[in-house]
């Protein structure tokens, strides 16, 4: 089998423990997908925290997908060698460690965000 694209999934987590402000968590979570259509978990997890520490009664998390989608890439690729790139090398031995050979560049593999239905809902887009 060989790896044919990168998939990160990004889903609402629970809030950080003792918050008072209101709060959304993401979890973001990488997987390599195989050519047969199955998925290997990278142990390369992220997260991240919003807060509203100036708050009305009903609290707005609205936002657009593009801006969402640009805050994952920027967490994702933090520990990237190259600005603006993925963590490559982690990802081929990630997925040698799991048995996969990698035989092609990955750098050349596309990649997909996908935003679960529960994070769209309070994004509200």
């Amino acid at each position: 089998m060989s790896v044919t694209s990168l998939v990160i999934i990004c889903e609402l987590d629970d809030p950080p423990a003792g918050n008072s402000v209101p709060s959304m968590s993401m979890k973001i979570t990488q997987y390599l997908r195989l050519s047969d259509e199955s998925m290997i978990r990278l142990d390369m997890d992220r997260g991240v925290s919003s807060f509203k520490s100036h708050h009305t009664e009903t609290t707005s998390w609205k936002r657009s997908s593009a801006d969402v989608i640009a805050e994952v890439l920027a967490l994702v690729q933090a520990d990237a060698p190259e600005p603006g790139s993925f963590p490559w090398d982690q990802y081929t031995q990630a997925a040698r460690l799991r048995g996969i050979s990698v035989d092609d560049d990955l750098r050349d593999l596309p990649h997909t965000i996908l935003l679960s239905e529960e994070l769209a809902a309070r994004h509200e887009f």
